[in-house]
């Protein structure tokens, strides 16, 4: 979605530089070509080798699964290596005559076999069963795939494999226990990606983090209304946010620009949820304890590296949402039932409102469908439960009309100042 975005505007600025003679059709065209040269080939081949890949897996996998009790064990072993070392040389076979998706569904392939033959051999010999293990073993075996061929299949097969394996470990003996080896197969694995700008290993790589920072936050955590997870998921949702923006403003790879999605839609979320928990239980007091004080802390980092780095002016205004919503969990540590129900919908339409607008100042789309969406399920949410009486509930959105008209002056006066401000450069050279 952020590349698309990128694209369109780049493409608009060089239809406009063109008309106004600024630069020549060749060089647009050679941008063009420089920029978005291996997007303008067609994916279609890549699409439907991985998807052979994966059925040529899932069929070897059901039929020795069929033919269990007929297939003797050292058949069943030897076949499932044989499979395995055999798409290696057919993926360099591929690589050798260029072509790429070939060599891509071969390693994705192999590395799929493997996965399946850690199941079987662990059936045919009675291992005990512990699926999180053997989980740990794929992500293993794709880890490496990925660093000798250098193909982008077996990361994302590894970033699945680590996710299921962290999960699995936040149960049972290990039930609400903080599971820190996820790192040491998560960092090899992000290192592996990096620069490869294929972005379903970069949103895979930002989910597998998610997923992995959820359960840090509910490690330990008693409280059944999820609370911890609710506040220290707005900060870690803002962090992402700033961390994603920043990698586009700077143009860093997109394992950093796919964190900004995730966050954006994260952090409607849970400023939703906001909404609900406090009119619904607003006495419950939120406590700010290590693993709160660990998210506030990457957000804190996050928006300030943001404020200081990024180039364009609509960050601030992002900034600005997410410092509101995290005064959110700060206004309820004392658990005040006025603060909660009355400052905590507001700290909510004003973050909503802040994200519409910064979204238009920076030109992301994300940005204001997420605000319209959490700005549209907040009044919804206050219509269903009424703050106080009707007729707190009638001023409340009275105060809240003029303000967001307000508003809408002060953005139209912003946008004519700003266009004039960007014409003045032009204007002083002519």
């Amino acid at each position: 979605m952020l590349e698309r975005g990128y694209r369109q505007r780049l493409e608009a600025d060089l239809v406009k530089w063109v008309a106004e003679g600024v630069i020549s059709g060749d060089a647009a065209q050679s941008i063009r070509t420089a920029r978005f040269g291996e997007e303008a080939e067609s994916r279609l081949p890549a699409i439907f080798a991985m998807l052979g890949a994966l059925m040529l897996a899932a069929s070897v996998s059901a039929f020795v699964a069929a033919n269990w009790q007929e297939i003797p064990r050292l058949v069943r072993l030897v076949g499932i290596l044989g499979l395995i070392a055999v798409c290696f040389p057919i993926a360099l076979l591929f690589g050798r005559r260029a072509i790429p998706w070939g060599a891509e569904a071969a390693v994705t392939f192999g590395t799929l076999c493997f996965g399946a033959g850690v199941a079987l051999v662990g059936q045919m010999y009675h291992l005990p069963s512990d699926w999180p293990a053997g989980a740990m073993l794929v992500a293993l075996g794709a880890v490496i795939a990925a660093a000798l061929t250098g193909k982008s299949g077996p990361l994302v097969i590894a970033f699945a494999a680590i996710t299921a394996w962290s999960f699995g470990r936040f149960d049972n003996a290990q039930w609400r226990e903080i599971h820190w080896p996820f790192l040491l197969l998560f960092v090899p694995a992000f290192a592996l990606a990096l620069g490869r700008e294929n972005r379903l290993v970069a949103h895979t790589a930002a989910l597998a983090l998610g997923v992995w920072l959820a359960t840090f936050l509910s490690a330990h955590d008693a409280n059944r209304y999820g609370i911890r997870m609710i506040d220290g998921g707005l900060a870690f949702s803002a962090a992402y946010m700033a961390v994603g923006l920043l990698a586009l403003d700077r143009d860093w790879p997109a394992e950093f620009r796919a964190l900004l999605p995730w966050g954006a839609w994260t952090f409607g979320l849970w400023l939703c949820l906001e909404t609900v928990l406090v009119l619904e239980k607003p006495v419950l007091a939120h406590s700010i304890d290590a693993s709160i004080g660990f998210a506030y802390g990457a957000a804190v980092i996050a928006l300030a590296a943001l404020a200081v780095l990024a180039r364009d002016r609509g960050r601030l205004v992002i900034i600005a949402a997410c410092a509101v919503a995290l005064t959110i969990p700060v206004m309820l540590a004392g658990g005040s039932e006025i603060s909660g129900r009355v400052l905590v919908p507001v700290a909510v339409l004003v973050s909503a409102v802040a994200l519409i607008a910064g979204g238009l100042l920076v030109g992301l789309r994300t940005f204001v469908v997420v605000g319209y969406a959490v700005f549209g399920v907040s009044i919804l949410i206050l219509l269903w439960r009424t703050i106080g009486t009707l007729l707190g509930q009638s001023l409340f959105f009275l105060v809240a009309g003029v303000v967001l008209l307000g508003l809408a002056l002060g953005a139209r006066r912003l946008a004519g100042w700003t266009r004039r401000n960007d014409q003045l450069p032009s204007a002083g050279a002519a």
